[in-house]
């Protein structure tokens, strides 16, 4: 229900602000990806399982995704809107 009122007040919100808003939760996310990556890297020395050696597998794969030169130019245009 929270997120439905919150999705109702960001169409609220002008072009403008609907951008920034998109901006600011896009980088939160990659930050939590990133940061997540770093923590399964110093995790994966230990390797404890396959299961969970295929999930740092997996996250890593996003990591690169987040590091990506298109992901670059979509900040970048982002960034020229605000």
């Amino acid at each position: 229900m929270l997120v439905k009122t919150i999705i109702k007040e960001i169409e609220r919100l002008p072009l403008q602000e609907r951008f920034f808003v998109m901006e600011q939760t896009l980088e939160s996310i990659k930050k939590e990806e990133l940061k997540h990556s770093k923590k399964n890297s110093i995790l994966k020395d230990d390797n404890t399982t396959s299961t969970f050696s295929s999930l740092l597998v997996n996250e890593k794969s996003l990591e690169k995704d987040w590091l990506s030169d298109e992901d670059s130019r979509w900040d970048s245009l982002l960034l020229s809107h605000v």
